[in-house]
């Protein structure tokens, strides 16, 4: 059986579905090559001071924000796009500039931690909100998981490549490489949209609302309040993990090349595994299981992966528990969420939206920033099965409303 017939795809879908999973691929080769980066120069000094950091990374997402919205108001949906990711790749030369050398300037490792943490989310949520706008909801759910399989061949390549460069050519020649796949972005974005919005106006610039009015919505809205704490309690936990992960690795691996190798093979791993998931079974499995069951699975295996690291604080342990989880995420969680944004306005899908998933999503890094002292003390398996029994909640709750 081949991809299109497992995924459903008609003759008609063709082109759109394969210019969409070619924006993802190049949106998580980027992404793929300056995380392992990130990471890297997140460990540099005392690991302690990573969680100002993820304060440092909501500030600036709050900023930027509002600017993103007053643009989405005034530009037609594609030169969005585009002028989004265009933005994003000129940042990245700049830090080309400020990073070239042996050694990096510990102020411009740790600006670079914090923009390359806001450049994620929102290169990210800018394609999910893009395809949640040229796809219907039924096309969604027969279609997201496919696409999300671009990002993470995307990803496997952006992994592979920073492994087999980065010590060759050195860190701020892969800002280049991560800048030209946003380029690519671009490319494959006008693509889509060309066959998504075939008459003049299709494309229509997101006017409905000002910025008191998409927050209200954000925040009072039964449905995007769901939203928002199942989300906050995913990059939660996500950030625990996460400032663990930091203090396992810098005890376990002193050097800062060998942290960022061992960053990107277990990228590597997460996007092979999560591939195979996502192109033969996640598309059936959402339509079989629900998105409510789907929502409420990442919760359950998060809650045992605080387990194993309380009994076991190992690399060994936490290079499967990390992997294992976020192959979740990607493979099944992330294209369940997504569908959910099908069903809004375009205007909630470009602005209420873009508020959840990088305001709200850094909220809950700096949530888990600010309670880390002390968090793996003996209360911990308790707290987590409380934390995480009301996320998986959350979960078949959305999922119902959804349907």
């Amino acid at each position: 059986m081949s991809v299109a017939q497992a995924a459903g795809i008609e003759p008609r879908d063709r082109q759109r579905v394969a210019w969409s999973f070619g924006l993802f691929f190049c949106v998580f080769a980027s992404w793929y090559v300056l995380r392992p980066l990130r990471d890297a120069m997140g460990t540099l000094g005392d690991v302690r001071s990573l969680p100002r950091l993820f304060l440092v990374t909501l500030s600036v997402t709050l900023v930027l924000t509002p600017v993103a919205s007053a643009l989405a108001s005034r530009l037609p949906r594609r030169r969005f796009v585009a002028i989004g990711y265009r933005v994003l790749a000129g940042s990245l030369v700049l830090f080309f500039v400020l990073l070239h050398g042996a050694s990096p300037p510990p102020l411009a490792a740790r600006a670079f931690f914090v923009w390359a943490s806001v450049l994620n989310l929102f290169a990210i949520a800018l394609a999910w909100s893009f395809m949640a706008d040229v796809f219907s909801h039924v096309e969604g759910v027969r279609f997201f998981a496919l696409i999300g399989g671009g990002g993470t061949l995307g990803g496997i390549a952006g992994s592979l490549a920073t492994a087999a460069l980065v010590d060759r050519v050195g860190a701020a020649p892969m800002l280049l490489v991560a800048a030209a796949l946003l380029e690519g972005a671009v490319a494959c974005a006008m693509r889509t949209a060309s066959h998504a919005w075939a008459a003049p106006g299709d494309d229509a610039a997101v006017v409905e609302g000002g910025t008191v009015r998409w927050l209200r919505r954000a925040v009072t809205s039964p449905f995007f309040l769901a939203v928002c704490a199942y989300l906050v309690l995913f990059t939660f936990t996500s950030t625990l993990l996460y400032l663990e992960q930091a203090r396992i690795v810098k005890a376990s691996l002193p050097d800062t090349g060998a942290r960022a190798a061992l960053f990107a093979r277990m990228d590597l791993a997460v996007n092979v595994l999560t591939l195979a998931l996502q192109l033969f079974v996640v598309g059936r499995a959402l339509r079989a299981v629900g998105i409510g069951a789907a929502l409420a699975a990442l919760p359950l295996l998060t809650f045992g992966c605080f387990v194993a690291l309380r009994l076991a604080p190992l690399l060994g342990v936490l290079v499967v528990c990390q992997v294992a989880r976020r192959t979740l995420d990607y493979a099944v969680t992330k294209p369940a969420r997504e569908v959910l944004f099908t069903v809004v306005r375009p205007e909630d899908k470009y602005k209420a939206k873009s508020f959840i998933d990088t305001f709200v999503y850094r909220s809950g890094d700096a949530l888990a920033a600010v309670s880390f002292e002390g968090a793996w003390g003996p209360a911990i398996v308790g707290t987590m099965a409380i934390v995480c029994a009301a996320w998986a909640v959350l979960g078949v709750m959305l999922g119902r409303r959804r349907e």
